[in-house]
């Protein structure tokens, strides 16, 4: 914003001079005192710390490795007059609102409940690309999503209690951290 306006300053300095009368040694002056002042401009700009840093939930997984919750989120497909997600929904809300890994909420009534208020409607696409692998359609179900790379893997299909979900997500997150390790016996090629 400061360029911007430095630049239209320059500009209207300029034109200023040449309509004045004034020499081609003023003009230039000023165009030089116009990009010092939007260099100094940008190098206080540049010196100013970074106040958004990418965010980070570590967590330990059982076999002391550690993932960024903050790279990955729950996908919940419910129902808010499922009896199996009015149970699980509280559960799920309880663990994210504890580790902060976050929740994605699908609803495939459209409507949401006392854990999800705020849920958008699975529509056919959504459904297709969660359910594709041949699981069952039935709520409550979870998936695992890289919310970088967009992987997806399947979490649960039923109500489980904290403890369960947490274990789940444990072993999925060692699969998924496995299929990304770089094998040591792969053979370079020449």
């Amino acid at each position: 914003m400061n360029a911007k306006i430095l630049i239209a300053g320059t500009l209207l300095a300029v034109s200023a001079c040449s309509f004045a009368g004034q020499s081609t040694i003023d003009e230039i002056r000023a165009l030089d005192a116009a990009k010092a002042a939007a260099r100094a401009a940008r190098d206080s700009a540049d010196a100013q710390p970074v106040t958004s840093a990418p965010k980070t939930i570590p967590h330990r997984l059982s076999d002391g490795r550690t993932v960024n919750l903050a790279d990955w989120t729950v996908v919940l497909f419910m129902q808010s007059s499922c009896e199996y997600s009015q149970k699980f929904d509280p559960v799920l809300k309880g663990f994210s609102d504890r580790t902060g890994l976050p929740v994605f909420p699908f609803s495939m009534d459209g409507k949401g409940d006392m854990a999800f208020t705020n849920v958008l409607a699975a529509t056919p696409d959504v459904i297709l690309e969660y359910f594709q692998s041949g699981l069952p359609l039935a709520t409550p179900t979870t998936f695992l999503t890289n919310v970088h790379t967009m992987e997806t893997y399947p979490l649960l299909q039923q109500f489980a209690d904290e403890m369960t979900f947490a274990s789940r997500l444990d072993e999925v997150f060692r699969l998924a951290l496995d299929r990304h390790k770089p094998s040591s016996s792969r053979i370079p090629k020449a």
